[in-house]
């Protein structure tokens, strides 16, 4: 499959798994949570504190075959770090609004899942709960959404039974502690804020998902891989990587760090980056001395005169060098 289809296939899976986990959160229907509720089951998070291990050995395999998938298609969050980073990149003008390679912030990555780590074995839930993509958007649902939702419906509600034209009853709305819904706010938009500049930075440096799936993934059987006989160097697919992860100086991906959008794939105009199990065998060896314009011919000149002129001695006491 080409790079635009593996994109559309990717937005479509997102997009339905997103709008099922927040119609799960938001509405106060028992029909929404029987028919959304396999929306939870596929997360790591909540089938890790329910113990179940089966998900998240699941998604780790996943990851050693394709990628970070879970990350791209599954995690809530993800999706709204894509959405908000969409809205931020095209906000922006000219160069602005192009992505740059960076390297990855290891002692954050680390540090971050080895405090949930420690915070598990000490049965410590709150810190993993503020850290958690799927929690920290489950709140912010809850919190922030759920009450707006049941205002709409229920204004919704009174239009009807002023026109005559629908009728449904009211909800009774569920709102939170002023300290839990300004908690969830601050989260959000803390997380945000960096989508919105510079694309899924919350992924591949705080989020203890991403860093557990990204230990799978760094040499995943599927990956990005860019055919250097072919590429132009254009960094097209860098500037529309979300993960900062293509690094077009030595043409190498981090498979760590890649969330498997497929965007690199959609914008190259030489279809030198694909998604394959193959990695390219370079048919010109690289790391290999280049030297400037007019240096080879001067080069060559030079090598030339040394071979045809050879010093020769002319008695005992002289040499012509």
């Amino acid at each position: 499959m080409k790079g635009n289809g593996l994109k559309i296939v990717r937005i479509i899976v997102s997009l339905a798994v997103f709008f099922a986990t927040t119609l799960l959160w938001v509405c106060y229907g028992p029909a929404v949570a029987r028919y959304m509720a396999w929306a939870t089951k596929i997360q790591i998070f909540p089938m890790a504190m329910a113990l179940s291990v089966t998900m998240a050995a699941f998604w780790v395999l996943a990851a050693w075959l394709f990628g970070r998938i879970y990350c791209s298609s599954v995690c809530p969050l993800g999706t709204w770090f894509d959405i908000v980073g969409a809205v931020g990149r095209h906000s922006r003008k000219g160069t602005l609004r192009d992505y740059h390679y960076s390297p990855a912030l290891n002692r954050w990555r680390y540090g971050s899942l080895l405090l949930v780590l420690a915070c598990f074995i000490g049965e410590v839930t709150i810190v993993p709960a503020l850290v958690d993509p799927y929690s920290i958007y489950g709140q912010a649902a809850v919190n922030l959404m759920k009450p707006c939702w049941g205002y709409a419906c229920n204004l919704i509600s009174r239009l009807g039974e002023m026109t005559g034209l629908w009728h449904f009853g009211q909800v009774r709305i569920i709102t939170a502690g002023v300290f839990y819904t300004a908690l969830s706010g601050a989260i959000l938009l803390s997380v945000s804020i960096p989508a919105w500049l510079y694309g899924r930075t919350y992924c591949n440096s705080i989020c203890p998902i991403g860093t557990v799936l990204g230990m799978c993934s760094r040499q995943s059987l599927w990956h990005i891989d860019i055919d250097t006989d072919v590429c132009t160097n254009c960094r097209k697919c860098e500037h529309v990587c979300k993960a900062s992860c293509i690094n077009m100086d030595d043409h190498v991906v981090d498979g760590s760090r890649c969330v498997n959008c497929f965007d690199c794939l959609a914008v190259c105009p030489d279809d030198a980056i694909f998604y394959r199990i193959t990695r390219k065998q370079l048919s010109l060896p690289m790391m290999q001395r280049i030297n400037p314009p007019g240096v080879n011919a001067t080069a060559s000149c030079a090598s030339a005169e040394t071979t045809s002129y050879n010093p020769t001695k002319q008695n005992d006491n002289e040499t012509i060098s």
